[in-house]
């Protein structure tokens, strides 16, 4: 038995109209048990029992949005959470953001999304909403100026958090040649989560296109193997590199084995 689900559902049992129990008992198992149902029926029930409570709104505008995939509702249920911040005169920066990211990304209303990031990041911000913010800057604006100083201010808030740094690596790899920085940062980015695929490839990425230009490319393959010395995909990388750039068929073959014998993953 998942002792904190039994928890929540004490705290839902010993008031079942109390909404934020209600919503936190939704939330856990939505997020951690995959139970989908039950969770957006709990949901209804919170925001029939707080109808302005903006924090429960938003919570479920991004369930309905990330899980229901229901976008019209989900925009309902945002600019609901909004109002009812507004008039409980709360800057609420989760929510200000998650409605950003999704007028960004599902509705593609860049104004609107760019006034909604400035409130979030000027209320204090989060990790997501900064790092969103930062990617909205670079790739919808091409500010790359502006991006990093909210890649790092989402670096700052969370140093662990492995996309963001690796995101940060890459816009100083590719926007400001500076590949000293980006190949720490890099290196940051997999120790914080050697499992994550997207991060390894990145880097890899990174690497790959440095390879004939930069004279620390041998390097950095070096450090990276010394930190990740069974990730496969380096491995297949480093020999080609070796093969490729330097011309040492015979050490290249001998990482090619390694490779083959390595896990995919660190």
């Amino acid at each position: 038995v998942d002792a904190n689900l039994l928890l929540y559902q004490a705290a839902v049992d010993a008031d079942p109209a109390d909404g934020v129990n209600l919503a936190a008992l939704a939330l856990y198992l939505s997020s951690v048990m995959d139970r989908h149902q039950e969770a957006d029926a709990l949901f209804r029930k919170a925001v029939a029992a707080a109808p302005n409570n903006g924090d429960i709104l938003g919570r479920y505008a991004s369930f309905v949005a990330e899980v229901v995939h229901d976008n019209d509702s989900a925009e309902v249920y945002y600019k609901r959470a909004i109002e009812a911040d507004q008039k409980a005169r709360v800057d609420n920066a989760e929510n200000l953001g998650k409605y950003a990211y999704f007028l960004h990304a599902v509705r593609g209303d860049l104004h609107a999304a760019d006034e909604l990031y400035r409130r979030a990041v000027e209320c204090g911000g989060d990790p997501d909403t900064c790092a969103n913010y930062a990617n909205f800057l670079e790739t919808e604006r091409d500010d790359q100026h502006q991006a990093e100083v909210y890649y790092r201010k989402a670096v700052e808030m969370d140093p662990t958090h492995a996309w963001n740094l690796a995101s940060l690596a890459r816009l100083l790899a590719y926007s400001q040649d500076d590949h000293g920085a980006a190949h720490l940062l890099f290196r940051r980015a997999v120790r914080a989560d050697p499992g994550d695929v997207a991060v390894i490839d990145t880097y890899l990425d990174f690497l790959q296109s440095i390879r004939e230009t930069d004279p620390n490319a041998h390097r950095f393959y070096r450090d990276a193997l010394e930190d990740f010395p069974q990730c496969a995909p380096l491995l297949q990388a480093y020999g080609e590199f070796l093969q490729q750039v330097l011309g040492d068929k015979a050490e290249a073959d001998r990482f090619f084995k390694r490779a083959h014998l390595a896990p995919l993953i660190i």
